[in-house]
């Protein structure tokens, strides 16, 4: 592999890195990161501009690589981790890999329940994979190379799904994941931060820059990569938006990825803001372990998007799950409540938890 250009330290892919590691990201010296390499041109560009960085005073990086074989496209998969593997070796970084077998054998019934589409399967398992080789390097950090296209592409895909400022956040440039063995089940979730002792942050470093930044780096390097054929299968929604939507919206505004990572941090910043009302009126709330009653008055003042993200929250603390909580449940609950009528209204949400909703009261439990 040729060395690298002495000036590559100053290509923007390595320069938003750089920024997106200190301030999004929150990553502070010495760290020790695992990169999630596929082997693919974004994830290889990740791993090269994070290996020069940690050359760099102030970085203090100790980087590992990961590399999950999903044998889905044998023997394209595995040229794929050998292929990662001696990119590895040549960098003289830890490698580590992970091998899934995604047929249905492997789910048995004390497994929690796993998404029928295999595309979505193979994203829990992946990301399972990648913290139990973080947790073998030793770290808390697992950078992926989701770049700014990815955001636009999945603000599209959401923004066609319905979804609200919840999901106009799109992909997060830090997650916390929370990871559990019970036996022989794993178990990945969204955590706070103050989880377990195991416990991961998923950091994007790379979501600033563009594909056309990706591709340029990995060429000034000399850098080959490996191509998932794959991704070009139209029948898939985001195959279909990079290669029918994506070009039009970048002929029409050239820096449309760019405007996605804004508006994604804005939505972020708006649900901050969001959630902290509801907390401030969470705490009004006369509850116990089976019901919760409010106000309607002071719930009939509230803007909609706050009576709607408190009756989730306070319906899932009663059991509800969340995916019992959507749109097509709350609105007419929600109706109801800022509507003038009087009288008294039921709404079965399960077999144990209703909401009744009187001319003063709103009663979440048992009836």
């Amino acid at each position: 592999m040729p060395a690298d250009p002495p000036n590559l330290i100053g290509h923007p892919l390595v320069q938003a890195v750089a920024r997106a590691l200190r301030r999004r990201c929150r990553v502070r010296p010495p760290a020790r990161v695992l990169v999630a390499v596929s082997g693919g041109a974004d994830s290889v560009a990740l791993l090269r501009a994070l290996a020069l960085l940690s050359e760099r005073r102030g970085f203090g990086l100790q980087l590992g690589v990961g590399h999950v074989q999903h044998h889905l496209r044998d023997p394209a998969s595995e040229e794929d981790a050998v292929f990662v593997e001696s990119l590895a070796g040549t960098l003289d970084l830890p490698y580590f890999r992970a091998d899934l077998q995604l047929s249905s054998a492997n789910f048995g019934a004390n497994q929690p329940a796993i998404p029928t589409n295999l595309e979505a399967r193979a994203r829990r398992e992946r990301y399972t994979a990648l913290l139990t080789m973080a947790e073998a390097f030793e770290t808390d950090l697992i950078a992926t190379a989701h770049h700014s296209d990815d955001q636009l592409e999945t603000l599209l895909m959401r923004l066609l799904r319905g979804a609200g400022v919840v999901g106009l956040r799109g992909i997060a440039w830090r997650r916390n994941v929370r990871f559990e063995l019970r036996g022989s089940t794993h178990d990945l979730a969204e955590s706070p931060a103050s989880s377990p002792t195991r416990s991961c942050a998923l950091i994007r470093p790379m979501l600033a820059a563009t594909r056309e930044n990706t591709l340029d780096f990995l060429k000034q390097l000399g850098q080959p990569w490996r191509e998932d054929h794959t991704n070009a299968d139209t029948s898939r929604w985001r195959a279909r938006l990079r290669q029918d939507v994506l070009p039009v919206l970048r002929e029409m505004r050239g820096n449309a990825s760019t405007m996605a990572v804004s508006l994604a941090d804005h939505a972020r910043d708006v649900h901050r803001l969001i959630e902290a009302e509801v907390s401030r009126h969470h705490e009004r709330v006369d509850r116990n372990s089976i019901s919760a009653t409010l106000d309607r008055g002071e719930a009939r003042l509230m803007p909609r998007v706050v009576l709607v993200a408190l009756l989730r929250r306070l319906l899932n603390e009663l059991g509800v799950p969340r995916d019992r909580l959507g749109k097509r449940t709350l609105s007419p609950i929600v109706r109801a409540i800022r509507d003038r009528t009087g009288g008294t209204r039921h709404f079965d949400l399960t077999q144990a938890m209703h909401v009744t909703i009187t001319r003063s009261e709103i009663t979440l439990g048992p009836v």
